[in-house]
């Protein structure tokens, strides 16, 4: 059967990269600025703001398949192009599903990865 779409399209599914043995279920992406200053007049009024360090942080739900090497904390993982460094690495097994894994990760402007 093929697939019909009634209405206006939305983009379906992850759109991001792949990952060696396992399948990316989940994907989510924070962006933010880690340095944030601001100057305060006399009266106490923010005249100025300056925002610095782009920080990403990422979150990729995976069920491994045969083969799939879990990262460790602190280990570089490449998706969709971009590098990061492992924050944590949580895993789910149960008898009656596959086993899944949960990692965040982050990167930042100034340090290379």
């Amino acid at each position: 059967m093929s697939l019909t779409v009634f209405g206006e399209a939305h983009v379906f599914g992850i759109t991001g990269g792949t990952i060696t043995n396992a399948t990316v279920q989940s994907f989510s992406e924070d962006k933010s600025r880690q340095n944030l200053t601001n100057t305060l007049d006399e009266l106490g009024n923010e005249i100025e703001r300056r925002t610095d360090d782009d920080l990403t942080e990422v979150t990729i739900g995976l069920r491994y398949q045969a083969g799939y090497d879990s990262p460790a904390v602190s280990d570089i993982l490449t998706y969709d192009g971009t590098a990061y460094q492992v924050l944590t690495v949580g895993e789910s097994q149960t008898n009656n599903a596959h086993v899944e894994v949960t990692i965040t990760a982050k990167t930042t402007e100034y340090i290379s990865l």
